[in-house]
């Protein structure tokens, strides 16, 4: 595989994209596919942007080697092979990421998104062994998973010499990296690194704006398979370098973020799973069931989200 291709490939808007259950739990591959399609039909990549596909925010800590290639499939014929897609993959078994990213490569993913192993506390050297063996085991890039605000558990905080030390590996083709816990970390991997690997911010847009002045390539982006030409403006501002505009256009969703962060999973059924899969029903697309240990949302709480997109202006009919 062109490591390099992928890495410049995976430029702009990533949509997150959520993975549709039947009422059985068993996947519809089919609703996917219309989901990533209406997507595309509204503008979605038409100046840059890569799908991730399955990803947290679409359940795929519940989904076996198989389905997650099923995912990457629905979702490449969604959008006619028309953009990158890079699957995410979360075991604590190395057999499994091996077999989820063959399943993926061979459904037309370009990389996976993977984290280390949790639950085990590793050291550094444990945490650049696991992405050697995945690497020389399965030929396809890899999207380093920077998740440090969850804890020491999930041995996933990277700062800026571990990353060095990991793009010692041919195929460490980019990072999603939560920003907004690591500022520091953030800029200084970007100010080394940021000609050696594909940047992605994961900070819900506030430092997004930032990241790219310094070299980001994309960010993560729920709202794309919302209201896709929100994002495709944001990244168009962006590529202008009209920062200014750019931020004060992203701000209009403040009040989404805000809305995550008062109602967080811990103590109420919300999340960015069942946000999306609501989201997605208002629009006129399917979201779904959620698979156990989450909760799909009821009426009320359907509506708080209905009654939010539509504060902010978010279109309906897909």
């Amino acid at each position: 595989m062109d490591y390099e291709a992928v890495r410049h490939s995976l430029r702009g808007p990533g949509a997150l994209i959520s993975t549709v259950f039947r009422a059985d739990f068993e996947l519809k591959t089919d609703a996917i596919e219309r989901n990533v399609r209406a997507m595309m039909a509204r503008g979605f990549g038409a100046t840059g942007g890569f799908l991730i596909a399955p990803c947290g925010d679409g359940e795929y800590v519940t989904l076996t080697p198989d389905e997650i290639g099923q995912v990457v499939g629905a979702t490449r014929r969604g959008s006619d092979g028309s953009l990158p897609i890079v699957a995410g993959i979360h075991t604590a078994d190395f057999r499994i990421a091996q077999q989820a990213a063959r399943a993926a490569r061979d459904a037309g993913a370009v990389a996976v998104m993977l984290a280390p192993p949790s639950y085990y506390t590793l050291n550094r050297e444990a945490v650049i062994d696991w992405y050697e063996r995945f690497a020389a085991a399965v030929d396809i890039g890899i999207m380093l998973y920077e998740q440090g605000f969850r804890g020491p558990a999930v041995n996933s905080g990277m700062n800026a010499d571990l990353v060095g030390r990991l793009l010692d590996i041919p195929s460490v083709v980019a990072i999603k990296h939560i920003g907004i816990f690591a500022v520091v970390d953030e800029f200084t991997i970007l100010d080394r690194y940021h000609d050696k690997l594909a940047y992605i911010d994961s900070s819900g847009g506030y430092a997004t704006t930032a990241g790219h002045m310094h070299g980001a390539q994309g960010w993560v982006t729920e709202l794309g398979p919302l209201w896709p030409e929100f994002e495709m403006r944001y990244w168009d501002l962006l590529e202008q370098g009209d920062y200014k505009a750019a931020q004060l256009h992203r701000h209009r969703m403040a009040p989404l973020f805000q809305f995550v962060f008062d109602n967080p999973s811990t103590s109420t059924a919300y999340s960015w799973i069942t946000i999306i899969k609501a989201a997605l029903e208002y629009i006129g697309l399917e979201g779904g069931p959620v698979r156990p240990p989450f909760r799909e949302l009821n009426a009320s709480e359907k509506q708080r989200v209905f009654d939010l997109l539509e504060s902010l202006g978010v279109p309906k009919g897909a």
